[in-house]
């Protein structure tokens, strides 16, 4: 579910505001990536070890679970 009223962020996060933003730990954040229930990140350079999320992802998954939480 997106919200049309705010324009798309398309910043990315590192794992730190991801879990600032979400509450959500490191592990859990890589187990729920690993199940598909979570965004998966992206590598900032190829070959590189620098992952980031997507804002616009992560904000999706967060308006998608509280539409869910309200459907119940």
């Amino acid at each position: 579910m997106t919200d049309m009223t705010t324009p798309v962020k398309n910043r990315f996060l590192r794992q730190k505001a991801v879990t600032d933003l979400t509450g959500i730990p490191r592990p859990t954040l890589y187990y729920m990536m690993g199940l598909g229930k979570f965004p998966k990140n992206l590598s900032l350079c190829s070959g590189g070890k620098s992952v980031a999320w997507l804002e616009s992802d992560v904000i999706a998954w967060m308006n998608e679970r509280i539409a869910a939480s309200k459907a119940a």
